[in-house]
């Protein structure tokens, strides 16, 4: 045996003859291995006392010792999750996962989406007489296939997870360990929920920080891959030419004119929220235009943006305190009031009756031969409550003139896509835009059409009346207040010179005159973005399910976890424990017969559990060392108390 040198083990070189078969055979059941092949070697010298001839039995004994003794360590087994492999490709579809966010996020970010949606899709499915149709939304694979994909995700983690927690109890015998932190170690009786916490007690963090991460990806990670991406509707421009259809026309004829229609079109917007025509907003009137040629029916179409001129009139009011004010006669219930106010060097002068018929009066006047240097005309305003206790029946009473002017504004006109509605956006560029009939805009504007009670011998213009009613729409108690008629008045004259315009002012283009203005349309497209939020907690849980697999791939490897075979059931658990120390303990009755074959329980109330130390050898043999009895409990002494009773 001598002959055989340093390969054999010491313990089984001094194997006698006869148990030598006995331990050959226990060596070939627990650990299957390849014998080696030898080659012959060169004959040599003998040195030293010449070596005994030997028969050909014993050299077949001594051959047969020799295949055995010259095994090759048998390659251990190790759960499939756990291989280099598969710790390897879970990190790169981690990583790949990440990149693919990263990119994603990136380009919705600079690109409003980082992809077109188009329309829903049908799946047709026929079988003989049956059919079957579907219609999906796109919708269907931004929701459910990124939660179906963190789902294999997740699966894939917590195999590899579970497959890490079953190979601990081995991993903790090699270095060896309690019997709570070995042969009794089963984190399979834990659920998912919480089985990071009994590892983190037992000292285990990679299994703890492992499980929590599969907790995680469960609970979170799952439930936001269906809030990954969410469609967008960007907006986004294009230029072109619009045809003009209609120009204005200074010289258009305003000397008859009903202003009803007009003032009507005002009220039903000013006062009852209606909507205005087409080609005005109420404060500038715009020339018609025509959709450019060309588009495709497929666009998205959300806004209009052309370049043009709006034609306007304004007020520039102000009330007067310094004014003089006659009534004829001075006593009754009904007078006619005379008022001469001078404002800026042009005189305004007016004369209006009052009497019980009207709660309040709104008179107005213009004069539309200002002197030079103080303004082309006026319009002046007289307003007040009747009261018959008042010296001129009036009370709260305004006097406001206020100066007009037109004007021509370059900048944009923002519209529908069907030009349903528009509304005009100015820019600073304002030219003095005076149409020809203004005078006579002015004069039926304020005269014309009047309205009222019988009773009263003057009557407050339509035109009066429209802004009574606009300011009762805004507060009806500050209907006579200054500042109210100072905003409304300048905003009724606005918008009836708007409509005015827009309706009596514009002239048809002829066909031989083509002309275009330059704008933009607008138009919106769905799109595919990713939700930053729930992409950035994505990715940083990705990232430590990464961290983590590549913290495994080094780690395992370190340490053999002493298994030959995948463990199956109930045989290998009973494999594991033969010619171990704890068959002894096994074997005992007293854990089936008084603890129930409760054995943990047992072992738990028998032995003083924690400092002993289970470990494995290196044939696969468990071995306990440092293991005590439980020392019994001391009876307690009786108290003082029950003695002196006693």
């Amino acid at each position: 045996m001598q002959a055989l040198g340093p390969r054999a083990p010491s313990s089984r070189l001094q194997a006698t003859p006869g148990d030598q078969s006995e331990n050959l055979h226990g060596a070939i059941a627990t650990q299957p291995a390849r014998p080696v092949k030898f080659k012959p070697s060169r004959p040599s010298t003998p040195v030293g006392p010449e070596i005994p001839l030997i028969s050909s039995e014993q050299r077949r004994d001594q051959d047969h010792v020799m295949e055995i003794l010259h095994i090759d360590q048998p390659r251990m087994w190790r759960a499939k999750p756990l291989h280099w492999l598969s710790l390897l490709s879970m990190a790169v579809v981690e990583i790949g996962i990440i990149t693919a966010l990263v990119t994603l996020l990136v380009l919705s970010n600079r690109r409003q989406g980082f992809v077109a949606i188009g329309k829903e899709f049908d799946v047709s499915l026929s079988v003989n007489s049956m059919h079957l149709q579907r219609t999906f939304g796109k919708s269907f694979l931004w929701t459910s296939l990124p939660a179906f994909l963190m789902t294999l995700l997740s699966l894939g983690f917590a195999a590899i997870v579970g497959s890490y927690s079953e190979e601990l109890p081995y991993r903790n015998l090699h270095d060896g360990g309690s019997i709570d932190r070995t042969v009794c170690l089963d984190y399979r009786r834990y659920p998912m929920l919480y089985k990071y916490w009994p590892a983190w007690k037992n000292r285990n963090l990679t299994l703890g920080f492992g499980a929590f991460l599969a907790f995680l990806t469960t609970i979170v990670l799952v439930p936001l891959a269906a809030h990954l991406f969410q469609p967008v509707y960007p907006p986004f421009a294009m230029r072109k030419d619009f045809p003009v259809m209609s120009v204005y026309n200074a010289s258009s004829p305003l000397a008859i004119v009903d202003y009803a229609p007009i003032i009507g079109i005002v009220a039903a917007v000013r006062v009852y929220g209606g909507n205005w025509p087409k080609w005005t907003d109420g404060a500038y009137a715009v020339a018609e235009h025509n959709r450019p040629q060309g588009l495709s029916s497929s666009l998205n179409l959300t806004e209009l943006q052309i370049s043009a001129s709006g034609y306007a009139a304004t007020l520039d009011c102000r009330s007067l305190v310094e004014y003089s004010l006659a009534r004829n006669p001075p006593d009754g219930d009904t007078a006619t009031l005379a008022l001469d106010a001078l404002d800026m060097g042009c005189n305004v002068s007016l004369t209006a009756g009052v009497g019980p018929g009207n709660e309040i009066y709104l008179a107005s006047v213009s004069n539309t031969n200002c002197p030079e240097g103080s303004g082309i005309s006026r319009i002046a305003f007289l307003a007040g409550r009747y009261s018959s206790s008042s010296t001129y029946l009036l009370e709260d009473m305004n006097v406001i003139a206020c100066m007009p002017s037109y004007s021509q504004t370059s900048g944009s006109i923002v519209s529908s896509p069907g030009f349903d509605s528009t509304r005009f956006e100015p820019i600073a560029s304002i030219s003095e835009m005076r149409p020809d009939g203004w005078a006579l805009f002015e004069k039926q504007l304020v005269t014309l059409s009047n309205i009222g009670n019988n009773n009263s011998p003057d009557f407050t213009s339509q035109f009066g009346q429209l802004i009574l009613d606009v300011a009762r729409s805004k507060n009806a108690s500050l209907v006579l207040d200054t500042g109210m008629l100072l905003e409304t008045i300048p905003s009724v004259f606005q918008s009836v010179y708007a409509v005015l315009a827009r309706t009596r002012m514009f002239t048809k283009l002829p066909e031989d005159q083509p002309r275009t203005d330059t704008g933009l349309i607008i138009y919106s497209e769905s799109r595919l973005a990713t939700v930053s939020w729930s992409s950035d907690i994505t990715i940083a849980i990705i990232a430590a399910l990464t961290v983590f697999t590549i913290w495994l791939a080094v780690l395992v490897p370190r340490k053999n976890p002493m298994l030959a075979e995948e463990p199956r059931g109930i045989l290998s658990g009973a494999a594991l424990l033969a010619n171990s120390d704890l068959q002894q303990y096994i074997r005992e009755p007293e854990w089936r017969e008084q603890y129930g074959g409760r054995l943990h329980k047992w072992l738990k109330r028998k032995f003083d559990l924690g400092k002993e130390r289970c470990t494995m050898d290196e044939h696969g043999i468990i071995k306990v060392s440092g293991l005590k009895d439980r020392p019994p409990e001391r009876e307690k002494k009786p108290s003082a108390s029950s003695s002196s009773a006693a």
